[in-house]
């Protein structure tokens, strides 16, 4: 049962941070680059984002298969 609420929480993330990285709302973009680097720009922190939610996409799907074979 954990497995499947961790890859849940993950697809979740994954989601969110897609949306992050497609719509690029001013406020979480300014966000991202000020956990990160100040200097950075936006386009730079969108493919931040998208690594960031493809690692987590993966990890989503391994917990899934995880719980599927246990």
């Amino acid at each position: 049962m954990g497995y499947i609420i961790g890859a849940i929480a993950c697809l979740l993330y994954a989601a969110f941070v897609y949306y992050v990285a497609i719509k690029r709302p001013p406020a979480i973009i300014r966000l991202v680059k000020k956990k990160l680097n100040k200097n950075m720009s936006d386009n730079a922190a969108a493919i931040v984002c998208y690594v960031f939610a493809s690692i987590a996409l993966a990890g989503g799907i391994v917990l899934f298969v995880l719980a599927a074979i246990k």
